[in-house]
């Protein structure tokens, strides 16, 4: 059985008991479980350092799974950047439990990589609008 940490997301008005429901039914359906609980730092959520070196000092984990996309989007774009950290260096899957999205670096298709394309357009997208907003 595959291990997973959760990493929920406190900025979203969903209860956190929910968001644990969903992940948790995201790691079975990736045959797996949670052996790890963790949430951002409300303070570096735009850089998700918290994350990062929580993941990085998690032996024994298969992957990760966030609540929802978004939250590689708070810094007003797509965390591209963490993403092939946690895919490439880390090698760790890395699923959205809310999305129903996983990236797993050995299945890697077309299909997973158009899902990446629509994340990041989508980010690309909802930063504009806000922008625009300001005008």
């Amino acid at each position: 059985m595959k291990k997973f940490y959760s990493c929920v997301d406190t900025l979203i008005p969903s209860p956190l008991e929910e968001q644990h429901i969903i992940i948790k039914n995201k790691a079975k359906k990736a045959k797996g479980g949670i052996t790890a609980y963790g949430s951002e730092e409300f303070r570096t959520v735009k850089t998700q350092l918290w994350i990062r070196e929580k993941l990085k000092n998690t032996p024994g984990i298969d992957g990760v799974i966030f609540f929802t996309c978004y939250q590689f989007m708070y810094n007003d774009k797509f965390n591209y950047k963490l993403f092939k950290e946690i895919t490439n260096n880390l090698k760790l899957e890395l699923h959205f439990a809310r999305e129903n999205l996983s990236f797993v670096r050995e299945k890697f298709n077309k299909d997973s990589l158009n899902s990446l394309k629509y994340i990041i357009a989508h980010s690309q997208i909802i930063n504009r609008e806000n922008i625009e907003k300001l005008f």
